[in-house]
């Protein structure tokens, strides 16, 4: 996974990181439009990964949101 974008989608949508993350649907897609997930919600998305078969470490999450601020600062 190389967005975050990937991760919504491979943890089964916004609603979904939502409820893994324990909060609302609307705070999920705030996140998501923003490119940002505050780390303290890491361990909740690498889990809810680890239970799908997905590979998410707290490695691709750093480069995703290392991407996405770079790009943005570029910007």
């Amino acid at each position: 996974m190389n967005t975050l974008d990937e991760v919504f989608e491979a943890l089964g949508g916004v609603a979904e990181v939502g409820r893994v993350i324990g909060k609302r649907t609307e705070h999920a897609s705030v996140l998501k439009r923003r490119g940002s997930v505050p780390v303290r919600y890491w361990p909740s998305l690498i889990a809810a990964a680890e239970e799908r078969g997905v590979v998410l470490t707290s490695d691709m999450l750093v480069a995703i949101h290392s991407t996405s601020t770079n790009s943005e600062v570029a910007a």
